[in-house]
């Protein structure tokens, strides 16, 4: 036997492989161009007034919000109940034409005064991720939030769903001596200035969960059970607040990683995309347009087996 036929017997090995990783990828490519993508907009608090104040990047004017929807209603928009596209994303099967789902975070008693009529209107269902420590408030240095009786009500109209945005954790620590640097409190352990430390990863992981547990269990004593979603403060998350979340009872989180959604891909990072603020009708056309480029898919396969390998790490 030459030397030669052990080096082209690798070579035509490298061959197959290259060429099966090749056929995988452009059928990945292929699945990913078909299937639809499902735009899942974010907002936060509705304004009764239409010229806003510098800062304000997560007001919209109630007006601004109201001839969104009726664009959506009037050019064919389908808005889906967050649930159907967590569904379609695991398990597959048939969405309306040009899908849509709705989310407002926080809780602000705008989305009842303000938004819920205008989703009355046209039969629109949307998710509220709801700080479940301010329920209720009506602190006058903040904005009001619902109170239980609104979320009620506008849950048996079959339209809102209320889901979690933690009990208390919406809101940045500190984590030096000098008290000059924050980060988000699901991320961070915080420093403890009365004692001169920071948390212990042990206190850190039983503070998340505490909130956890507590976030969720709240929302269902005073709505109803099956509260298994969890959108992330800020977006930020990491292992452990993943792990802990899941541990608490939480099977699906909403992120703020701006994208669109579609079959396969991971129900434990969905994308979002805000259209938040005073921005034009054109503007917001633009961010709900599908983005059909090579390099867009390549990045949508890219995240999702990333998000895969997450999941599969943290069980």
């Amino acid at each position: 036997m030459s030397i030669r036929s052990p080096i082209r017997i690798l070579l035509i090995t490298l061959i197959l492989i290259f060429s099966g990783l090749a056929l995988w990828l452009g059928g990945q490519i292929v699945t990913t161009l078909k299937a639809p993508r499902v735009p899942v907009l974010l907002y936060h608090h509705l304004t009764v007034e239409d010229n806003l104040p510098s800062g304000c990047k997560y007001f919209t004017p109630q007006k601004v919000f109201a001839d969104e929807m009726q664009y959506l209603h009037a050019n064919g928009y389908q808005v889906i109940p967050l649930r159907q596209l967590i569904e379609y994303m695991e398990f597959g099967g048939d969405l309306p034409e040009k899908p849509m789902v709705l989310t407002f975070d926080d809780g602000y008693e705008s989305n009842y005064t303000l938004a819920y009529p205008v989703l009355q209107q046209y039969q629109m269902p949307a998710t509220i991720f709801l700080e479940v420590s301010k329920a209720g408030m009506h602190d006058p240095k903040d904005i009001p939030r619902l109170s239980w009786e609104q979320m009620r009500e506008m849950e048996e109209s079959g339209l809102i769903e209320i889901q979690a945005h933690t009990y208390d954790l919406h809101q940045k620590v500190t984590v030096d001596p000098a008290l000059s640097q924050t980060q988000p409190a699901v991320i961070a352990r915080a420093y403890l200035r009365p004692e001169q430390r920071r948390e212990t990863p042990a206190e850190y992981e039983n503070k998340l969960l505490k909130d956890f547990i507590q976030a969720r269990e709240t929302i269902e004593e005073n709505l109803s059970p099956r509260r298994d979603i969890l959108c992330w403060p800020y977006g930020a998350y990491n292992t452990d607040a993943l792990r802990l979340a899941h541990q608490a009872g939480f099977k699906y989180f909403v992120t703020c990683r701006t994208g669109m959604n579609q079959y396969r891909d991971s129900t434990g990072c969905i994308r979002r995309i805000s259209v938040e603020g005073e921005i034009p009708l054109d503007r917001f056309i633009q961010l709900i347009e599908p983005d059909y480029s090579l390099v867009r898919q390549a990045r949508q396969i890219g995240a999702r087996y990333l998000n895969w390998a997450l999941e599969w790490y943290i069980k």
